[in-house]
């Protein structure tokens, strides 16, 4: 089988978001998402800011303020500040797989020719998950990352799928989503790499066009990087579909 391109790739993206509306909906799709998430976050950091109150730390975070070692010491200080900070972290969980599940969902469904406007919010019943799953991919990462650097920018690469797979296989757990990427990443992490940096210039128009849109810029872009993301995750499916079995 021919190996894609990154100009096939992104042409495949490109095609796919143009037909029956699909960019449109993808994008319409975000800012949905974007809202979402907004008022996930608005509660958490009440509490935050709630733990910090109750902590008395407030005054010393302000400008000029200069905390003392000792208040990091004392248990009133310290056991409403740590027991927000642990809720928060706790909570923040499920937006962020909300989130990544609804995009990759959309993503993956742009590629397929069946994009709907209620796959951004198919995370309703998967934020868990796929925010459990984007903490043990991150701490692996991590981990990696603090041994060595140049093992640890392979394996962001090589992790690079996992989403996808997740949202595939929602019953798999995040070790074998992370390992199935891996597995089909496996000569392809180059590959992947050039169809990234093929966005170069768009990521520059994007920069530069802030300036005048304030940020909304990187809206209009998202939909067609994730789909090429998704257009290669479908290729290396199509891939591993052809290649011969040896079993």
């Amino acid at each position: 089988m021919m190996t894609k391109t990154a100009k096939e790739i992104r042409t495949e993206a490109w095609k796919a978001l143009g037909e029956n509306g699909q960019y449109w909906t993808f994008f319409g799709g975000g800012i949905v998402l974007a809202f979402s998430m907004a008022l996930f976050i608005l509660p958490i950091m009440v509490i935050l800011l709630t733990g910090i109150g109750f902590s008395g730390i407030m005054p010393y975070l302000q400008p000029g303020g200069k905390p003392e070692i000792g208040l990091f010491l004392d248990p009133e200080v310290m056991l409403p500040l740590l027991s927000a900070v642990l809720v928060v972290s706790i909570l923040i969980i499920y937006p962020i797989g909300f989130l990544r599940w609804g995009q990759t969902s959309m993503s993956i469904a742009t590629i397929r020719r069946g994009l709907k406007f209620g796959h951004a919010f198919s995370g309703w019943g998967h934020g868990w998950k796929m925010g459990w799953i984007e903490m043990v991919r991150g701490t692996y990462l991590f981990l990696w990352l603090l041994l060595l650097w140049v093992p640890g920018i392979i394996k962001i690469f090589s992790y690079s799928m996992t989403e996808f797979i997740a949202v595939d296989h929602p019953d798999w757990t995040a070790n074998q989503c992370i390992t199935e990427s891996r597995r089909l990443m496996d000569g392809n992490k180059w590959r992947y790499f050039c169809l990234l940096i093929s966005f170069i210039g768009w990521w520059i128009l994007v920069f530069l066009s802030s300036f005048i849109l304030n940020g909304l810029a990187q809206w209009f872009f998202m939909p067609y990087l994730e789909s090429a993301q998704a257009a290669f995750y479908e290729d290396l499916l199509d891939r591993d579909a052809a290649a011969p079995s040896f079993s």
